[in-house]
């Protein structure tokens, strides 16, 4: 009688609640159970937890998974039964009335016999395809989701734990504890890095920058056009270099004109990676339907998304082979000065065309671009991008930030970047000791090429390092692959793009060993097959990947890491070497179009700012994203779109003028 009597007054007290405060009576009740038991006798908060345990045991015992043979095969009703991997409340509205906004990770656990929780478990296991669902995220604004916490004299850090914890305990059965706190801030909390002498220097440099590129075309506009001028001051005319971003090679048989499809597969290869980035940055968004890009990862049509990652190899390629075919080219006089003279002055004109232009996007992060907007993810995102530049910056400018602190990632697409140029260096020490050698080179570069491979697949098999395909994994794209030593030491390591250079210098040599002896492969009915046969060849590898099993043996793991790229590179020179010798006109007329040029030189502006577009349109979310393949082909238009609009720019104000001035002053 006195238990009946005891949940009567528990029901009115439950209800009074809910009448005031107009939400869930379990959450208001249970997230303040501190306050409740100073004025609930003991017996009570008994009879509470009695009931809220029989609730979570009923929810546990109609989960029934066992038979199941695979995470694959979970069901609706399963899949929903766990707690929402991501939830976030209204962040403008929060700030707007004066709330403080909460946004951060937290762990869940339970007894051993929680079948919700082995639940969790069971389906985190498929790393492959199933984000971590032991780990929530939460955006939480405390004065409206957790009235009675917000109100105690606790910090918002330890109210948004307490209430987040009390949410999941009545209405799953689990703890959260606190994994990560992003921030927590209100209307009045101030920039977590306010502007500084930095901002200030940057500042600087942009009004610098267009006062030359006035002064520059001012001069281009009243000088004597008799005279060849200035070229100091005329390299910042705007004038002239429009002149020279629009100037249209056109496809005759000339030597530059056969090289015309690079700039198609170099905007083609650069429209795919920023369709890959755009995936990513999808992963780190906070998403309504987890269920739906979980599922994307199985779809075979989109393999071109989660192996797609070797189509950065066909750049190594293009960078090597441009730079010894233009090496060959020069005068035998030129060749003949000191090596030490010849490296300096090859690499020092390489870092004038990649430095300056790569510097500014980095300055640019580091400074002013945490202050363009604001939103739930903009602090862990754009600040923390921000943050990351401003301490490994001057790695960035010396190339070495892939090997300084190389889990903490400013613009993580840079890692190309710094790979190029030690490639690129690497190429000129080669091409000058085997410039004597031209035609011993073409035996030579291939056994150094296996030997790379070799070592490559040693290096895998021993740490246990991952193919690329292996890295596409949801939870490690959601962090970046923080923390992941196949990222660092195979993905974004210079060996193990080695063999994509190593076979850039031996395509090189060959192309020039044919052109001197008159051999056309255009006459070659063999090549034409194979030719044929690589441009689907090259999609069809990546795709090869959709057949590999989700947990490969280690010795099949580290043989598909140390091939994988080198056979994607071999497919590739099979097609440069066609589209140079025109051996149909389909493909390589296709990659030859005259609109190619344009977008094709502003490639460096493409590669450095693309993804900031790409986390920016995360950043500002306020609410939770829902994901379709439309709204991520919307995510990957929107970046397509402004990273063209703001290279145009970039590229005729601050890429060649500054790249012509520093050619103009040093003599290079």
């Amino acid at each position: 009688m006195v238990k009946w009597l005891l949940l009567v007054i528990l029901t009115v007290v439950e209800a009074k609640l809910n009448d005031q405060h107009d939400v869930c009576p379990e959450q208001i009740f249970l997230s303040n159970k501190s306050s409740a038991q100073k004025w609930i006798p003991d017996k009570m908060n008994a009879i509470i937890e009695k009931n809220n345990s029989s609730k979570s045991n009923t929810i546990s015992q109609t989960l029934k998974f066992s038979h199941l043979k695979s995470v694959n095969d979970i069901t609706d009703d399963l899949y929903y039964a766990m707690p929402p991997l991501f939830q976030l409340d209204d962040y403008d509205a929060c700030l707007g009335r004066n709330g403080t906004f909460c946004l951060g990770s937290f762990h869940l656990s339970a007894p051993n016999d929680n079948q919700l929780y082995r639940l969790l478990q069971w389906v985190s296991s498929n790393t492959r395809y199933r984000f971590n669902h032991t780990q929530l995220h939460r955006g939480v604004c405390l004065s409206t989701s957790c009235l009675n916490v917000s109100n105690t004299p606790m910090s918002p850090k330890q109210q948004f734990q307490q209430c987040v914890n009390n949410i999941t305990r009545s209405q799953y059965g689990l703890e959260a504890s606190m994994l990560r706190l992003d921030y927590c801030k209100d209307a009045q909390t101030p920039p977590s890095v306010p502007r500084d002498v930095a901002d200030d220097i940057f500042l600087a440099l942009f009004i610098a920058l267009l006062a030359a590129n006035v002064l520059g075309t001012m001069y281009d506009i009243f000088r004597d056009k008799t005279n060849k001028g200035n070229q100091l001051l005329l390299s910042w005319s705007l004038i002239s270099n429009y002149k020279n971003f629009t100037h249209i090679y056109p496809n005759e048989d000339t030597i530059v004109s056969r090289f015309n499809s690079i700039h198609g597969i170099k905007s083609f290869i650069l429209l795919l990676i920023m369709m890959a980035h755009s995936a990513v940055a999808i992963h780190m968004a906070y998403i309504y339907n987890p269920k739906a890009q979980e599922s994307m990862g199985r779809q075979p049509a989109l393999m071109i998304l989660m192996n797609g990652s070797q189509g950065v190899q066909p750049f190594f390629v293009l960078s090597s082979f441009i730079f010894v075919h233009n090496f060959l080219l020069l005068d035998e006089r030129y060749k003949k000065r000191s090596p030490f003279l010849i490296f300096f002055v090859l690499l020092l004109r390489r870092i004038a065309r990649i430095l300056p232009l790569y510097m500014f996007m980095v300055g640019f992060t580091a400074t002013w671009s945490r202050f363009i907007s604001d939103g739930t993810m903009w602090i862990p995102i754009m600040e923390k991008e921000a943050q990351l530049c401003r301490m490994k910056w001057w790695s960035h400018a010396l190339f070495i930030h892939n090997f300084y602190r190389p889990d903490d990632r400013c613009l993580i697409q840079t890692w190309f970047i710094a790979v190029d140029m030690q490639l690129y260096a690497l190429s000129i020490v080669l091409a000058i000791a085997l410039t004597r050698w031209t035609k011993v080179v073409i035996k030579i570069i291939p056994l150094f090429f296996l030997v790379t491979i070799l070592c490559n697949f040693v290096a895998a098999y021993t740490f246990n390092l991952k193919a690329s395909l292996y890295l596409s994994h949801p939870e490690y794209l959601k962090k970046l692959h923080y923390g992941m030593p196949s990222f660092k030491w195979m993905y974004a390591a210079p060996w193990a793009s080695l063999p994509a250079s190593l076979l850039g210098i031996a395509t090189a040599y060959l192309y020039y060993e044919m052109r001197n002896n008159k051999i056309d492969l255009f006459k070659y009915k063999w090549f034409k097959i194979v030719y044929r046969a690589s441009v689907p060849g090259f999609f069809g590898w990546i795709y090869a990947g959709y057949f590999l099993p989700d947990e490969p043996s280690r010795l099949v793991s580290a043989f598909y890491a140390a091939f994988d790229r080198p056979i994607t590179c071999i497919i590739f020179c099979i097609v440069l070497l066609g589209f140079i010798y025109r051996i149909d006109n389909i493909y390589w007329r296709m990659a030859s179009w005259s609109g190619w040029q344009l977008l094709g030189r502003m490639s460096l502006c493409v590669l450095t700012v693309h993804w900031t577009f790409n986390l920016m349109q995360i950043a500002l979310q306020t609410n939770v994203n829902e994901v379709s393949v439309l709204r991520n082909l919307g995510h990957w238009l929107v970046t397509v779109l402004m990273t063209y609009l703001t290279s145009i720019p970039l590229h005729l104000l601050v890429e060649m003028p500054v790249q012509k001035f520093l050619r103009a002053s040093l003599g290079i």
